[in-house]
């Protein structure tokens, strides 16, 4: 996974590389939210559990939109089809682990051995998903790159906000902000929206990480 700077891409290609980014940060303190869970605060549990939610649904359209829309595309313009099938294959497996993963959570709150589990599921999703979305950044700057131009970026854009969930339109900007460097914010779509829900984005995630997850650094 990329953690370079992205201001040399389209922009539809800067939002994808944020929103991997975004995704295995978030996992990353899911993961270590879980193993902290204080049994008896039902509101933190709670709160986790929804978080959960918005992840596993961001993550699951976003694999949604690249099968239905940009592997097809691509694969209409000639694109290298064993990078294609590698992709596909990936987003497979990924798929399995994804629901196991959410179905684990949804019993935070019902069963004590829940958040153990979910946090041992969120550290295997978080590497599995890392190895595809370096996988999937290499092979977009390279096998598939002569099937991308901003046609097909403009029209994956597109899809992908025709096809979401209408809570992710206040949720999606700040949250791709939140993974922004300086300079990246071309691939915010809405960035000024971002700007305005960042504050309610970051109080969501205070309520289902704890009041210490901001000490805490992705990759510490």
């Amino acid at each position: 996974m990329t953690e370079s700077n992205t201001t040399v891409l389209a922009p539809g290609h800067q939002t994808m590389l944020l929103a991997h980014r975004a995704m295995v940060r978030d996992l990353e303190r899911i993961g270590r939210a879980a193993r902290e869970l204080p049994a008896v605060n039902a509101e933190r549990t709670a709160a986790l559990r929804d978080y959960v939610g918005r992840i596993f649904q961001l993550i699951e359209h976003h694999h949604e939109g690249e099968d239905d829309f940009l592997w097809p595309k691509l694969r209409e313009r000639g694109a290298d089809e064993e990078a294609l099938a590698l992709m596909t294959a990936e987003h497979e497996e990924l798929t399995k682990v994804l629901h196991t993963w959410h179905t684990t959570s949804r019993r935070l709150g019902t069963d004590e051995a829940a958040p153990a589990e979910l946090a041992t599921r969120t550290d295997e999703l978080r590497v599995q998903l890392a190895k595809h979305a370096a996988d999937e950044e290499r092979e977009l700057s390279g096998r598939l790159a002569p099937a991308l131009d901003d046609r097909i970026w403009k029209g994956f854009a597109k899809h992908m906000r025709k096809t979401a969930p209408v809570w992710t339109l206040r949720f999606m900007p700040a949250w791709l902000l939140s993974a922004a460097g300086p300079g990246e914010r071309d691939g915010v779509p809405g960035a000024p929206v971002g700007r305005l829900f960042s504050g309610w984005l970051e109080k969501n995630r205070l309520a289902a990480f704890g009041e210490h997850y901001r000490t805490h650094r992705p990759g510490d």
